[in-house]
């Protein structure tokens, strides 16, 4: 078992293949006890191959993971004891009912609480002897939420689980993980692709792009100091770059710039600037700040200064 203070998940120069592509490259990460950690990237960018090397499904070389201090390689069925987790598909036998599933689980798990089923069952309003044949997407997405939390789990990894549900059953499934957190110290990592999700439940943000770590942040660090700014320049044709090595979008004399650890110096600097005309801060949402996270990143510092230079 881990210590009360450790992290659950330690990840350290992690690489991964699928014969000859390399799925992920060399990847860090910590996530810390207590936290909801989103993990971000477009599809094919190694964020189910992550959480399927977490429970010991997928063996990974070479690099070290650890989760709740063991090695899910070597100790695989004692990790998945202690973790709850919400696959992106799932197929089950169809002779089987929604309680059949739950029966056949809880001997892999000693901590199993029918208690904790059966309040589950009836908070996310679901039949326990429904045949699993029967039951719609969201229906699915909420059985195998409560096969992941009836045996109450410290740590708790969720793939893709309000992928094309109504917006209904998404606050009933919202509303149940945030249930689960209620108690100090429990862990959630989830793959997601909805922005609004995110928002909601997560406080860190972890982008995979390129299967390498373009962002590792805290979500209330990164909405602070995330800012977008229009700039506007006197000669559409003169050669410029901006402070900071912002994400950069120029169209003549028109430039978007978007910093995600932005300093109020950069925003002095633009407006004592002999080029610029003009500076404003304009909205801007999560997508253009992963946006800039991964052009930060995948960028040579010449490149950064490109979009800024007239062509």
């Amino acid at each position: 078992m881990t210590h009360d203070h450790a992290d659950p998940i330690v990840v350290r120069a992690l690489s991964h293949r699928f014969g000859r592509q390399e799925i992920l490259k060399d990847v860090d990460l910590r996530v810390p006890r207590g936290s909801v950690t989103a993990l971000l990237g477009r599809n094919g960018e190694g964020k189910t191959t992550l959480l399927r090397l977490m429970i010991g499904w997928l063996n990974a070389a070479p690099g070290h993971i650890q989760v709740l201090g063991l090695d899910p390689a070597r100790r695989g069925p004692d990790v998945r004891r202690q973790v709850g987790y919400v696959p992106d598909s799932l197929e089950l036998p169809k002779w089987m009912r929604v309680n059949d599933w739950f029966r056949f689980l809880e001997p892999f798990y000693p901590t199993w609480n029918r208690s904790e089923e059966a309040r589950l069952l009836g908070a996310l309003d679901l039949d326990g002897n429904a045949k699993v044949t029967t039951l719609s997407k969201g229906q699915r997405a909420k059985h195998a939420l409560i096969a992941a939390l009836a045996h109450e789990p410290q740590l708790l990894l969720m793939d893709e689980p309000f992928s094309g549900l109504d917006p209904i059953v998404r606050h009933e499934v919202l509303s149940a993980v945030l249930g689960h957190l209620k108690d100090e110290g429990r862990t959630v990592v989830v793959v997601s692709h909805s922005i609004t999700d995110v928002e909601r439940i997560a406080d860190r943000v972890v982008l995979l792009e390129q299967g390498r770590v373009r962002l590792d942040a805290d979500f209330e660090d990164l909405q602070r100091h995330a800012v977008r700014l229009a700039v506007t320049l006197w000669d559409p044709y003169v050669i410029w770059s901006p402070p900071g090595h912002p994400a950069s979008v120029r169209e003549n004399e028109d430039v978007t710039l978007t910093y995600i650890d932005f300093d109020q110096r950069y925003e002095e600097a633009l407006r004592n600037d002999p080029s610029v005309a003009s500076v404003r801060r304009v909205s801007r949402d999560l997508n253009d700040v992963f946006r800039a996270a991964v052009a930060n990143e995948s960028a040579t510092p010449a490149e950064e200064e490109a979009p800024c230079a007239a062509s």
